[in-house]
């Protein structure tokens, strides 16, 4: 079953948030947004005014809010073999081409008034397996923005293209999704999932 269709059809279990390393791509962290503390200016007794001061530090809050990005479990790691062999035929590792692993991923958050738009750089590794190959293989990366109550607001699979140079035995591999524009969350329930995914069954 594809990560994305096991995604929407089972409630997902995130795996623990794999550490945060500098990307090649250097992406920043995720924008803030300071809040207004105008308490201090406002007459007590005006609890209207005071009423909406409090509204307004939710929403600023919010704006500070960058949904986490994670390597959804169980999708960090692809492999590609020689012909037709699957991952559960007997002898498979021998007909091993590449292995491909996702290592690190990261987040930037930019708001406008009616969109947040997401940047997510991921970064990770291919290494040759017992038969040697060496040259081309494009990895399937899928990158998808899900709420709590597994309702997929974004989701896309990338083919990236990674080179193992004649007589090399691995080779890195770092990619940025910047097509994220989804409107801006009205609560902090939002989780970006990274991992390899080979598509909908054909």
């Amino acid at each position: 079953m594809s990560f994305e269709m096991n995604f929407i059809l089972a409630k997902t279990k995130v795996s623990r948030l794999m550490a945060l390393g500098a990307l090649s791509v250097v992406l920043a962290a995720c924008n803030t947004a300071t809040n207004n503390q105008a308490e201090d200016t406002l007459g007590i007794s005006d609890q209207q005014d005071v009423a909406e001061e409090q509204v307004n530090d939710q929403s600023n809050n919010l704006r500070a809010f960058c949904p986490r990005a994670i390597i959804r479990g169980g999708t960090e790691t692809h492999r590609t073999f020689v012909g037709n062999v699957k991952q559960d035929d007997p002898g498979a590792l021998n007909s091993l081409k590449f292995q491909s692993t996702i290592t690190e991923v990261a987040r930037e958050c930019n708001y406008s008034p009616n969109n947040l738009n997401m940047r997510i750089g991921i970064k990770g590794r291919v290494i040759n397996g017992p038969t040697g190959h060496t040259g081309t293989v494009n990895v399937p990366v899928r990158v998808a923005v899900a709420n709590t109550a597994n309702e997929v607001l974004y989701s896309i699979l990338h083919q990236v293209p990674v080179t193992i140079p004649e007589g090399g035995s691995n080779a890195l591999f770092s990619y940025v999704d910047s097509g994220i524009n989804i409107p801006p969350p009205e609560n902090s329930n939002l989780i970006v999932y990274v991992g390899f995914d080979e598509g909908p069954p054909s």
